[in-house]
């Protein structure tokens, strides 16, 4: 029974470990570069080193070549079972702000090993109140706008059922 204790322990110690030390910049860029593969590039942002993950702010993004936002404040917390990736204050450009929010004040994305072939989404700006989630198993995102304001801009990619509108998108 020992043994089983020790071993337990030690793993758990382990996963604290590479979670606490883990090169959390490398993770950073390998995330940019897998971004910069679709022309997504993220720029003139501030890196910051935290104890479980990292953060980022004042970051410009860009989409083969075009500005469309910036962003104060992106953290990703990496605890491996439960990771957390919260983006706050996003400011669309003025050129697009026919077609997207002007504003997004907070999106959370969660991804847990209890829910392991869901990332769950809640957010809240401009538009109102989002929450719903990334089904990778299906390969699907669904969005239901539950306390909508300001849509008209993207209205025409919502659909409407019983509960109200929502945002519904198959991928490959």
């Amino acid at each position: 029974m020992q043994m089983v204790k020790k071993i337990i322990g030690g793993f758990f110690l382990l996963l604290i470990f590479l979670v606490v030390f883990a090169p959390k910049q490398q993770i950073y860029y390998l995330l940019e570069k897998e971004l910069a593969k679709n022309d997504i590039v993220i720029s003139n942002e501030k890196f910051e080193d935290n104890l479980f993950g990292f953060s980022i702010k004042d970051a410009d993004i860009y989409i083969k070549d075009i500005k469309m936002a910036q962003v104060k404040s992106l953290d990703l917390d990496i605890f491996f079972l439960y990771n957390k990736l919260e983006i706050k204050s996003v400011k669309t450009d003025k050129g697009i702000q026919n077609m997207v929010p002007k504003y997004i004040d907070k999106i959370t994305a969660v991804f847990s090993i209890i829910h392991p072939y869901k990332i769950d989404i809640k957010g809240n700006g401009s538009f109102g109140e989002v929450e719903g989630g990334v089904y990778l198993n299906m390969n699907k995102i669904f969005i239901r706008v539950s306390k909508s304001k300001d849509i008209s801009a993207f209205r025409k990619f919502l659909k409407k059922d019983k509960e109200g509108l929502y945002y519904e998108k198959y991928f490959k």
